[in-house]
Order: C-alpha cells, then structure tokens, then sequence
C-alpha cells in the first residue's frame, strides 16, 4: 500500500573521522567514502504518536539505476547553487547504505570541500522518501517484519529510497561514519559525548540561534532556551543562561514539532504581510532576523508610512487599504495550494498557495485552528474533526469542489450546442412559446383601392425544465488520508456527469419523436414531409435532403421558406464511410470511373457525429437547418453550469455536497429538421 502523503524526511549521521581526516579521503578525485544510512532505531517525531523510534530496514531501500543521487548543502534544493557535488557508487553492504561523496571543483563549493577534507564538518544527512506505509509495532508486542523480529513500541519502514545526501553542521546517528579502507572504527569518547550533546533538528537549532541561543550551547542548554522563549513577552528578547549558583524557572517546554511549525507559521505570515502591502523586500532580512510576528508588523507598518501613494495625501499619510482580510487570504491560498497539488489549472493562484502546497491535508486543518485560536495538535481524527465545525476548512473544501466541478463541466466534450439554440426560463412552470406564420406578399394597389391585412395564423409550443443531480461526501477519512481524489477528482466526475445530461436531454428531442404543438410526431411524412427515404449517406441522399428542406412551407402553406440545411447528424457508425464521401472531391460511388465534382466535399456542412444516436440505430441520421429553427436548451435564468451546495454531513462524517443543473430541450419547429432512416 502506498504511502498517503509522500513527504521527505531526513535521517542525520555523523561523518566521522579517524585521526583527523578519513583513511578513505582521496584528495585527486576530492571524495570521500560513508556510510549513508544503517539500520540503527531514530527518534523521530510523529502526529499521532509523539516522539517514536524509527527503523529503516536495508532490505526495502530502491536504489537508484545509476547509484547516485545529488549532494546537497545541508538539504537546500532550491536552486542548483546548493548542489555541491554528488554522492556515488551507492550499494548496501549488511545493514548499511555506503557510497562515496565527490566534491564538485567549482569556487563555492571549496570553502565545504575544505571543512570536510580538513575534518572541521564531521556529519551528514539523507532525504528520503517512503514508498509504502510504514509498519507500527505497539509497546510489548513482537511482530515478524521481512522474516526479521521487531519489539514494540517501534515504526519500521519496509520499503524507502534516498533523494539525496547533504553535508550539515550536525549529526545523530553514531553507527555511521567516513569509512576508513581498514574498517569501520568505533567513535571515540569524546566523539560520542559530544555526539549526544547535538542531537537537536539543525533546523531547530538555526531558529533558536537567529532568537539569541549561542552557538557552542549544547543540547540541554538550547532546550532551557526554548523553554523560557514562552516566558518571554512577544518581541522582548529572551533572557540568558542563570548565574551561577541560581536555577532557571521550571517552565513547560514545547515539542521540536511545535517550534518548528511556529517558525514556518512566522514566515508565512511575514510573507502574506509584506505582500500585501508591496513591502516584499523587507521579507526576507524579517525572517532572517527572526522577528516575531507583532515586531515585523510594526516595522512594516512604519516603512509604508514613510512613502504616500502618489497624489493621495501629504508626508506621513497614506490611504486606507481596502481587501478581503487575512481570513480571507489564507483561506483563498489553501484553496490554491489543493488545487496545485492535485494539478489543477489555476490562471492566477492566491499569493501564498505555493508556501502551503507542501502541506497534508491535516496539516492545513492543524494551520487553520492555529489561526483561530485553537491547538492544532492531537490525532489527525480529532484535528479534521474539529476542523470541520470550527475553522474555514468546510469552506475551503466547498471552495475546492466547486473549481473542479467547473473544470470537468468545461472540459467534457458534447456535441449538442453545436446545431441546438439556447433560451432561458425563471421557474419550472409550463412555458408556451407562440409562432406566428410569414406575412402575405405585397399586394399591388391601384389608385382608390384598399389596403388589405395579411392573414396570417399562430402555432404554440410547449416546454418546461426539470432539475437533474446526485449528492457525493467528503469524508474525514480522505481528509486523514490526504485523498486529493476525494477532493477534485469525484467533483470534477460530476461536473462530467452534468455535462452529459444536458447532451442527453438534448438529443431526446431527436430520439424520442416527441408530440408537437399540432398534436403530430415531430418527424412524420404526410403531416411534415420531412423523413427521407432510406439511404445511406451519399450524393442522392443529400440532393433530397437539401431539397426538402428548401421547399418547406409556411404554416399557411402559401410560399416556401427556403431554408438551408447546414448540419449533417450522425451515429459514430456511419463516421468513416461518410467521411469518405465528404472528403472526395469525385463522386467515386457505383462508378468508381466517374469525373465529376463533388459538389457536397469540404466544408459545406457541418458534420456532427453522436454516440447517442447509436444507441437508438447505427443507420439513421439527420439534417438540420440554422440554429433557433429546430431544437432549443433551456436553462434555468439561464445558468448553463451545475450549481453546488454544500451541508455538514449528516449520514456521513465530514461535507457533503450536492450538485444540480436545471435543464429542458424542445423542438421549436419541424421544419429545419429531416430524418434519414438509412440502410
């Protein structure tokens, strides 16, 4: 089974050095042999399970086909500058990844290259990814994995591949190491005790250093930092280390998930901000500063006061900015970021929508009762349930399923409004719509005559529309699941499925034959003249379709209307063989000798063909003439989209959803429409 949400984690191991430098560096090539990845347990965070020990099982890890993958600066990929060479030959050998690192020879990768040749960088870190979903052993329990035993409390991942390897200031893993050509040598004391003193996330650490930790502080002493960070007021800096001989308060001290999500929460906002009011230069020194929301706020605030708009107001004054609120945008950009991920197109996606594409489904659930006040941590379960009755996320969802029902409306090929006219109707009442039969001719007037009135008649037609629809969920378990399927996928079936109904509706006119306003069968040979004979399409068939229907009367029967046919309709059977003859520009026939032009090739006629219409015969088709003078679509106030609602769920947990489209179609005259019965 795969993984539901193919995030890229990262797993640290030191690089360690024998004597100084690794017996394996080999200066001409600027390589170094390590050992990538063992098998050794982790303590890595999980949602639902707090802090966990992790095993990579060796016997699932895909190694690429050309055994390598990219070395990274301390897992920057955001541009080729961060690559700094490449990690090769990869093989496993027991219950280690080993491969050798090579140093590109480019000026801004020496000053690394250096660090780690001279043994001042010691550690190494791979991206990984997994490829089926890790396997949870409970606490007390012993289950067989890959015909291995494992003990619980403990998650190992069967099946991974590695993205990429980079070198970083810190390390975790003491198992891995620079391989010397002698062996593999166990870390000294020394190595080992300041190895446990740094096994703190190297992002963390960077976070808690741009907020005032020293550099050389351990472990123990970034982790009293970050406790009395929530001491701290917003803004004020946060205080050092006690004297000596006095302790620091005992405070509760958040989780490395719980730093890290506030750091990306900060940028984010600092990000939104300054591009909401063009100050988006001054992003990047914010963030890098590591300045919290309510100081940046005010440094921006005070540098868009500097600078008037141009001709509004005097020095110091600046006109009111009008715009959806923060509320607003946020939700617009998770909107944005569902639809990126499920690539769906999007002309101009909401600022911020690229920032959360990375995020699960839960995650942005998690984001979006942070920002109302309330914790995002616990169970995805209990988070998405929580999300759906106090936070946006119904409205993002609604949001999201009403785009991609558009995008599979818009998208879905029919045939129909290509020959059928469109009208629109304000409720579903039986409508009549009057037709009222040509003038006379004029009459000649001789002196003292009388003008006469034309008799003229009136024929009604009568049509109403109906509403088509179904009702379909997302639930809480495609939300946990990240199921962006659930999401746009079965939205976008819909809008499909709508599409095709109003297809449906309209060829029905044509199938079924229906009664006319003058009690008479649309299609009927002595009342309406207007069925063919039975033949194929060709030369004669058209000279007698385009006759009838250039001859057809008017109502008082007393002139012709010569109308032109303009449109060939056809069941996909008769495709090919019709094709040939539209495409010739000799009749080729019965007398495959024939000369003549083809008079009826090109582009003369439209040719539709409708898979509809096999259903009901593979033999007959039809002509028809311009539009408004045969079959007609109707729509309620004239709205030609389906139209989504959206309620809590009721028979389900989660939103459920329902989409209609409001439709009819009736022939608005026989005349401009013949049928051919074929053979």
């Amino acid at each position: 089974m795969p993984p539901t949400n193919k995030r890229q984690f990262y797993r640290q191991f030191a690089l360690r050095m024998d004597g100084g430098v690794p017996s394996s560096l080999d200066l001409a090539s600027r390589s170094v042999e390590m050992i990538a990845a063992t098998e050794n347990p982790v303590r890595v965070y999980d949602w639902d399970r707090g802090w966990i020990h992790e095993i990579l099982l060796m016997s699932g890890l895909e190694l690429p086909e050309n055994r390598q993958v990219p070395l990274q600066d301390t897992h920057s990929r955001y541009d080729t500058s961060t690559t700094i060479g490449s990690f090769r030959e990869m093989r496993i050998e027991g219950d280690k990844c080993v491969g050798r690192a090579l140093f590109a020879d480019v000026p801004s990768v020496e000053d690394v290259w250096v660090k780690v040749r001279d043994g001042h960088i010691t550690d190494c870190s791979v991206g990984w990814v997994a490829l089926a979903e890790p396997i949870w052993v409970p606490e007390a329990t012993t289950m067989e994995i890959e015909g291995r035993s494992f003990t619980g409390p403990i998650q190992v991942v069967t099946k991974w591949k590695i993205k990429e390897n980079s070198i970083c200031p810190i390390g975790a893993d003491e198992s891995a190491k620079a391989r010397a050509e002698e062996g593999d040598q166990p870390p000294s004391n020394k190595n080992a005790h300041n190895q446990k003193d740094k096994l703190m996330d190297a992002k963390l650490r960077a976070y808690l250093e741009r907020r005032g930790l020293p550099k050389d502080a351990t472990d123990p002493e970034a982790e009293e930092f970050m406790a009395r960070m929530d001491e701290a007021p917003a803004g004020a800096k946060v205080p050092g280390n006690p004297p000596a001989g006095k302790t620091a308060p005992v405070v509760q001290s958040r989780s490395v998930e719980e730093v890290l999500q506030e750091e990306r929460d900060r940028t984010f906002e600092i990000n939104t901000m300054c591009r909401q009011f063009g100050c988006e230069t001054m992003a990047d020194q914010l963030i890098k500063d590591g300045t919290d929301i309510s100081g940046a706020r005010k440094l921006v605030m005070d540098e868009i006061a500097k600078t008037p708009p141009e001709g509004q107001g005097g020095f110091g004054h600046r006109a009111p900015i009008v715009g959806t609120d923060d509320r607003e945008k946020f939700r617009d950009a998770a909107q944005g970021a569902i639809l990126m991920r499920a690539g769906i197109h999007q002309e101009t996606p909401a600022p911020g929508a690229d920032e959360l594409a990375g995020r699960s489904l839960v995650g942005v659930c998690r984001m979006l009762l942070e920002r109302g006040g309330e914790s995002g941590a616990g169970r995805p379960l209990e988070v998405v349930g929580r999300a759906l009755t106090s936070t946006d996320m119904p409205t993002v969802l609604g949001a999201t399923a009403n785009l991609s029902l558009m995008a599979g409306y818009e998208s879905d090929s029919e045939t129909w409004d290509q020959w059928c006219d469109t009208g629109s109707v304000s409720d579903f009442k039986i409508h009549t719509a009057a037709r009222a039969s040509e003038v006379d001719d004029l009459d000649e007037i001789p002196e003292s005559e009388e003008y006469s009135y034309s008799d003229r008649s009136e024929k009604k037609e009568q049509y109403a529309i109906a509403t088509y629809g179904k009702i379909f969920a997302i639930t809480r378990q495609a939300l946990i699941n990240d199921d962006l399927g659930a999401l746009t996928d079965v939205p976008f079936q819909h809008g499909e499925a709508a599409k095709r109904k109003i297809g449906d509706v309209a060829y029905a006119v044509l199938i079924a034959n229906s009664v006319m306003g003058d009690n008479v069968a649309l299609f009927h040979a002595s009342s309406h003249k207007n069925i063919m004979g039975n033949a194929s399409i060709g030369e004669s068939s058209m000279a007698e379709g385009i006759k009838m229907m250039r001859q057809m009367k008017d109502m008082n029967g007393k002139r012709r209307l010569n109308l032109r046919a303009q449109y060939v309709i056809a069941p996909t059977s008769l495709e090919g063989s019709s094709e040939v003859f539209f495409a010739s520009e000799k009749y080729v026939d019965a007398d495959t000798s024939a000369t003549r032009n083809n008079i009826y090739s090109g582009n003369r006629f439209t040719r539709i063909y409708e898979p509809r219409l096999d259903d009901y015969s593979d033999k007959v088709w039809f002509m028809a003439g311009p539009k408004g003078k045969t079959v007609k679509v109707f729509f309620l106030d004239g709205i030609q989209a389906p139209y989504l609602e959206m309620q809590k769920g009721w028979s389900v947990d989660g939103v459920e959803h329902k989409v209609r489209i409001d439709a009819g179609a009736k022939a608005m005259d026989w005349r401009a429409l013949l049928r051919n019965q074929g053979q």
